[in-house]
């Protein structure tokens, strides 16, 4: 479990140093995580370098996880799915959020098939959970997340199309930061 919280951990810190690195166009409560590793920016690596990392320490904690326990952890699997999703985000690169940068638009639609795997497999893992928790304590638990994901991603769509007028940038870093609670309180 120690691999899994700092995976968290060290997300969190690449995030944050990521912000100290960005062009003066980004502004944190209407742009995205992704924009921080956005295609034609000098220090697109540092966010890059997150999403791998992230992905790389959560999947490692897993299987030091399964080794320990001595077996498999099936929804275990789909939060390691998410992991995977989430590594892959990183050498796939959003579009430029400043006008005039030439960027593949392939790769970018690569990074937002990930990152959409990734929310689709960190939902249905903790649904999973839901209906293999010990107790109905565990149960509800679970189904207070997986509420508040749902909630969070449905007003992160909203917020992109301008139907409600709170950035996409907040909602999105309010939805990490459920999905890191969950990691370090769901998992348990």
């Amino acid at each position: 479990m120690i691999l899994i919280y700092l995976s968290v951990i060290y997300f969190i810190a690449v995030i944050i140093l990521a912000h100290f690195f960005t062009p003066l166009e980004y502004k944190w409560t209407k742009n995205t995580i992704s924009d921080l590793g956005a295609q034609g920016l000098k220090y697109q690596w540092i966010m890059q370098a997150g999403f791998i990392g992230f992905g790389l320490l959560l999947n490692l904690g897993f299987l030091l996880k399964f080794i320990t326990v001595r077996q498999i952890i099936y929804p275990d699997i789909l939060i390691m799915l998410y992991g995977l999703s989430v590594l892959l985000t990183g050498f796939f690169s959003a579009a430029p959020f400043i006008d005039g940068v030439r960027y593949s638009m392939r790769e970018s639609n690569l990074h937002s098939l990930f990152a959409t795997v990734a929310g689709v497999c960190f939902s249905i893992g903790v649904l999973a959970r839901i209906f293999t928790a010990s107790s109905s304590g565990e149960s509800w638990l679970h189904v207070v997340f997986l509420t508040l994901v749902t909630g969070t991603s449905l007003g992160f769509g909203l917020a992109e199309k301008g139907v409600i007028p709170i950035g996409k940038g907040i909602i999105q870093r309010a939805l990490y930061l459920i999905c890191f609670c969950w990691l370090i309180i769901g998992l348990r």
